[in-house]
C-alpha cells in the first residue's frame, strides 16, 4: 500500500546547497554533474509508491498496456501531481541550478520515465533534449535534473552521457518507428551503439544528476526483475514565454532572487 503524502517538512530534511565554484566549472566545461545526498532515501521511496500507483492504473487501460512507451513514461507531472509540483520547486534543486539557469527560473517539464523489470528492449537511443525542445522556444540555458527513484546501474538502464558533447551544437536527429524507437522516437545513433568516452550513471538512490539540454545521453534496457524509475525535472529562464504541455511555471521570477509562492 502506498504511504501517506508527507508533510512539507519532511521534505526538507536535507539542507539545500549551491553549487560550488568547481562544481560550476565541471558541469560547463562537460555538460553535465553528478550530485551526491541531495534527497533522503525515504521521501523518494514515497515518490515511487505514488507512481507505482499511477503505473497500476495505467495498465487497466489495454491501449497503453500494449506499449511500452506509453506504460512507461508519464508527462505533465508538473500540472497534476502535487507532490511532483513539490519537488519540481524543491529549494533543494533550486539552490542547485540557480547559478546555471538566469535570469530566473521556469520549469520546462515534469515526467516519469520509467524501464519495467525484464524490459531489456526498452532503449533510450542517443539524442539531445533540445532536437525535441527548440521549436518550443530557444533558450541559453535549458537544463535538466535526473533524479533515480532506485539505485541505477548498467544492469538495469542508468543514464550515461558523452562528455563536453553539449559543445558540438545540436547535430542531426532522425524520427524512428513506433517499433524501434524505444523511448525516444527522435535520435543520432541507435542507443545500442557505445560512443568514445561515454560515463554510466551508477549511482544511489538521493544522487542526482545535472545536465545540459545539448549533451548527447542515451540508456539501455533494464535486465533485472525490478523496475527502474527516473523523475526528470527540466528548467529554463523565466523570460521565455512558454514550456512543454501544461507543466510551465515560473519558479523565480527574472527580476527577483525569490521564489513565487
Amino acid at each position: 500500500m502506498p504511504t501517506a503524502t508527507p508533510s512539507p517538512s519532511r521534505l526538507t530534511k536535507v539542507a539545500p546547497r549551491k553549487l560550488t565554484g568547481r562544481q560550476l566549472a565541471f558541469f560547463r566545461e562537460n555538460g553535465y554533474l553528478i550530485v551526491d545526498e541531495v534527497f533522503g532515501k525515504e521521501e523518494l521511496d514515497e515518490l515511487n509508491d505514488e507512481l507505482e500507483v499511477r503505473y497500476q492504473e495505467r495498465l487497466k487501460d489495454p491501449e497503453i498496456a500494449r506499449s511500452q512507451e506509453k506504460r512507461s513514461n508519464i508527462h505533465g507531472l508538473g500540472a497534476d501531481s502535487e507532490r511532483s509540483r513539490r519537488l519540481a520547486s524543491d529549494p533543494r534543486i533550486l539552490a542547485l541550478i540557480e547559478d546555471l539557469v538566469q535570469p530566473g527560473i521556469a520549469l520546462f517539464s515534469a515526467k516519469l520515465i520509467s524501464k519495467g523489470p525484464n524490459e531489456p528492449n526498452n532503449v533510450c537511443h542517443w539524442h539531445q533534449d533540445e532536437a525535441y525542445w527548440y521549436k518550443t522556444g530557444l533558450s541559453a540555458c535549458r537544463m535538466s535534473i535526473w533524479l533515480p527513484l532506485q539505485n541505477t546501474d548498467r544492469r538495469n538502464g542508468c543514464l550515461r552521457v558523452v562528455p563536453v558533447s553539449h559543445r558540438h551544437g545540436i547535430v542531426d536527429h532522425l524520427p524512428r518507428s513506433s517499433r524501434d524507437h524505444g523511448a525516444c522516437r527522435l535520435s543520432f545513433l541507435p542507443g545500442e551503439e557505445e560512443l568514445p568516452h561515454t560515463v554510466y550513471f551508477e549511482i544511489s538512490v538521493g544522487t542526482v544528476v545535472l545536465f545540459s539540454n545539448q549533451v548527447y545521453h542515451s540508456s539501455l534496457g533494464n535486465h533485472t526483475d525490478r523496475h527502474r524509475r527516473a523523475f526528470i525535472l527540466s528548467y529554463n529562464e523565466a523570460t521565455l514565454a512558454q514550456g512543454k504541455d501544461r507543466d510551465y511555471r515560473i519558479l523565480r521570477p527574472a527580476n527577483s532572487g525569490e521564489s513565487m509562492r
